[in-house]
């Protein structure tokens, strides 16, 4: 496998030393200068850091061991390519990442469409066309994010069941998805079902969700799944994980991430996206 820094020198272009602060993470394949050239720098603008590989064997890799908030593939780079959308709506951690196709023809676009992209970079490309298209799908790339961010969190969950008597434990981190504790009890096994209740720092409400316990591990941490909360609680979640996101980054970046917040917001008011 070729790393990032060693591809971008083989190929003459420029290694940055030290990377800009980053909200998000993509994964560029491709292997044309002048076209990774657009894409990363671009990328850059708006604090994503993209990592780039020269075939579909590495970026098939890349998509079953990393997670990537976006993907942008090469239709030029091999007959193959349009494949690799479809593998990435098979891959477990990123099935929801926005994907990017960057084509040359009608016939490529027709494809590219097929295997289920979101945005196209159409060449010849130009700084604007490839900055007017990111900055277009920039809120549903903040979207995904959001969604696997992990916020470290320490506080108090109680837990029944069936066979269990309610008890309480303290959280490791929280996500739209599920929370991780510490000092599982006994009978909280993968599989096992549970009801849980919680309160946010800073907020008054006490969220409720009927859950799965996805994993245990040797220091009797576990982790739970989200599977049933109302819908109030849920956009009350997301949005109480938008601003520890937002309060995580650097003023300059977290100014993007508002940027892109609303207007992804705005956009979907029609349609409420949550």
């Amino acid at each position: 496998m070729v790393s990032t820094p060693l591809l971008r020198r083989s190929l003459g272009l420029n290694v940055m030393t030290q990377a800009p602060p980053s909200i998000a993470n993509a994964l560029l394949t491709c292997r044309d200068p002048h076209t990774i050239e657009h894409v990363t720098h671009a990328m850059e603008m708006l604090a994503i850091a993209t990592e780039v590989c020269a075939d579909l064997a590495t970026a098939r890799h890349l998509l079953r061991k990393k997670k990537f908030d976006t993907v942008a593939v090469d239709f030029d780079l091999d007959d193959d390519a349009p494949g690799l959308l479809g593998d990435i709506r098979m891959s477990p951690s990123n099935r929801t990442a926005p994907a990017i196709a960057i084509v040359r023809n009608r016939d490529d676009v027709a494809l590219a469409h097929y295997a289920g992209t979101n945005f196209i970079f159409q060449r010849p490309l130009t700084s604007d066309s490839v900055n007017r298209t990111l900055c277009a799908g920039y809120g549903l790339i903040m979207r995904e994010r959001r969604r696997y961010f992990r916020c470290p969190l320490r506080t108090r969950i109680w837990m029944r069941r069936v066979d269990m008597n309610l008890t309480s434990r303290h959280t490791v981190n929280i996500s739209e998805g599920g929370i991780e504790i510490t000092s599982a009890p006994p009978h909280l096994i993968p599989g096992a079902k549970v009801h849980v209740e919680f309160v946010l720092p800073g907020s008054n409400a006490r969220f409720s969700a009927a859950c799965d316990i996805r994993w245990r591990n040797s220091r009797n941490h576990a982790g739970i799944q989200f599977l049933l909360m109302p819908l109030d609680q849920r956009c009350d979640l997301q949005e109480w994980l938008r601003q520890k996101l937002e309060e995580s980054l650097p003023e300059s970046v977290a100014e993007k991430f508002r940027d892109a917040n609303e207007r992804f917001l705005s956009e979907g008011s029609e349609r409420r996206i949550c």
